[in-house]
């Protein structure tokens, strides 16, 4: 290990410590010092203040040499939501995103074990307000230790369904767009020739990137709340017809041209709102969400209907658990050519 004294002679322009867990099989890096102040009135400003002033930072900790292309993290900002016990922006080696469903279960068990809110038996409750709205982590809690995590999301609207769309490589394509706090595609894979468990990551990666594509020049996207929560993230695969899935159901995750490490949080939240705007679940219908690739899993049920502004969304639960994986801190010398960088 490097003495003190040797650390104080560099030439260092950043020192940032973090918490790192994961989730599902997803990384979550929680910062835990050395970020900039995040500058704005709302969540939503200091998210865009961010993306216009500290990318760099984000770079820095989410990508090479000391990330990885699927790398997703988190970073404590000061609330303006009074009913949130914390406030967080979510970054990732792609960019920013609106909600992180692995990295809340991870907070909600951060929270606690930290102290930002004191652990009470046999559940203690963090409110969290994220980008896309307050959640609320229900963690587990007994002799002195954070477990698993039910996470309660906020409204969930469906944006549009049954749509098609020709794509370049794969011909007339069928989907639906749910918002789980980000906005994801919904489709069945095997319209592409592919299946969730024999074809190659790489395979399914194309297939979501030229579906995405054809779908961002043909829909316009909105969202009943507030159009800055708009962002089409990724691409939800499931196989088979939505009316004859079962209670354990296989699906994978493209987000932003990466495979998501865990079953992906926000996109269940979607994909549970679609279920519930079509009929075919019912409030606290459980159904499992198996990662087709890692074989982790999320359970989830919707929990009661609700409106946004006027339009139907539904308040949906998914519950996991978060595991510590280590204590990083991470330098940056000032004369550090590549201080970071992806290949893709």
């Amino acid at each position: 290990m490097m003495s003190l004294q040797r650390i104080n002679q560099l030439n260092l322009s950043m020192v940032v410590k973090t918490t790192d867990m994961q989730v599902g099989g997803a990384a979550a890096r929680i910062i835990q010092s050395g970020y900039p102040d995040i500058i704005g009135d709302t969540i939503l400003d200091k998210l865009q203040y961010s993306q216009d002033n500290l990318d760099h930072v984000r770079r820095l900790v989410m990508e090479e040499p000391r990330g990885h292309n699927e790398m997703h993290g988190a970073v404590l900002v000061e609330k303006d939501d009074k009913q949130a016990d914390m406030a967080v922006l979510f970054l990732s080696s792609s960019g920013y995103t609106r909600m992180c469903g692995h990295a809340t279960i991870a907070l909600g068990r951060y929270a606690v074990d930290h102290g930002i809110v004191k652990g009470v038996s046999p559940e203690t409750i963090v409110k969290i307000q994220c980008p896309c709205g307050l959640v609320t982590a229900h963690v587990e809690y007994q002799d002195g230790k954070a477990g698993a995590v039910k996470l309660e999301s906020m409204p969930c609207p469906v944006i549009a369904t049954d749509l098609t769309v020709n794509v370049v490589d794969y011909g007339e394509v069928q989907y639906h767009i749910s918002s789980g706090g980000n906005h994801y595609i919904y489709t069945d894979i095997k319209q592409f020739g592919l299946d969730l468990h024999s074809s190659s990551s790489n395979d399914i990666k194309m297939a979501a990137y030229k579906l995405k594509k054809a779908v961002e020049a043909a829909t316009k996207l909105s969202h009943p709340g507030d159009d800055r929560l708009s962002q089409l993230s990724g691409v939800f695969f499931y196989s088979g017809s939505l009316d004859s899935l079962p209670d354990i159901i296989d699906e994978l995750c493209i987000y932003k041209n990466t495979v998501c490490r865990s079953p992906c949080g926000s996109g269940i939240n979607g994909f549970l709102a679609l279920f519930h705007h079509k009929g075919l679940i019912k409030e606290g219908e459980v159904k499992r969400f198996v990662h087709s690739k890692n074989h982790s899993y999320f359970d989830g049920k919707v929990v009661k209907q609700v409106k946004v502004k006027d339009s139907p969304a539904v308040i949906v639960e998914i519950s996991g658990k978060g595991y510590y994986t280590g204590e990083c801190t991470f330098y940056c010398e000032q004369d550090d050519p590549r201080p970071s960088f992806l290949i893709k």
